[in-house]
């Protein structure tokens, strides 16, 4: 008799516990190699598109400015649930360009690119 609780109660246990894998995708990927051939003051919306293609977003800034950013971050997420908490860790590669854009010509920018290891616990 005790036995059979026993493993009742495991059975209950391990039904409320489960785990989860999801590969993800964000944003449009580009080449990074291509970075280099920015040049503040030169280059132009038009070879940036030549570049890079349409950027993942544009933003308006002023009446001479805009904002164009290219990300792209892919990779997988595993989540493992327990009776209570969540545990979701992701692995992946991210990166970002973020570039100034004034009068049609680049003034600035911004690149990024690395790991994206992230781990979240949900009580």
């Amino acid at each position: 008799m005790k036995f059979r609780i026993i493993t009742i109660v495991s059975l209950v246990i391990l039904s409320l516990s489960g785990c989860a894998t999801s590969s993800y995708s964000v944003g449009k990927n580009f080449s990074s190699e291509n970075v280099p051939q920015i040049i503040k003051g030169k280059t132009t919306t038009e070879e940036m598109v030549n570049l890079f293609g349409e950027p993942y977003s544009k933003t308006v800034i002023s009446a001479t400015d805009e904002k164009w950013i290219y990300m792209h971050s892919e990779g997988t997420a595993k989540a493992q649930s327990y009776i209570v908490t969540m545990d979701v860790k992701t692995t992946g590669t991210q990166k970002m360009l973020d570039v100034l854009i004034t009068d049609g010509v680049v003034s600035n920018y911004t690149f990024t690119e690395g790991q994206n290891p992230y781990t979240m616990q949900v009580n």
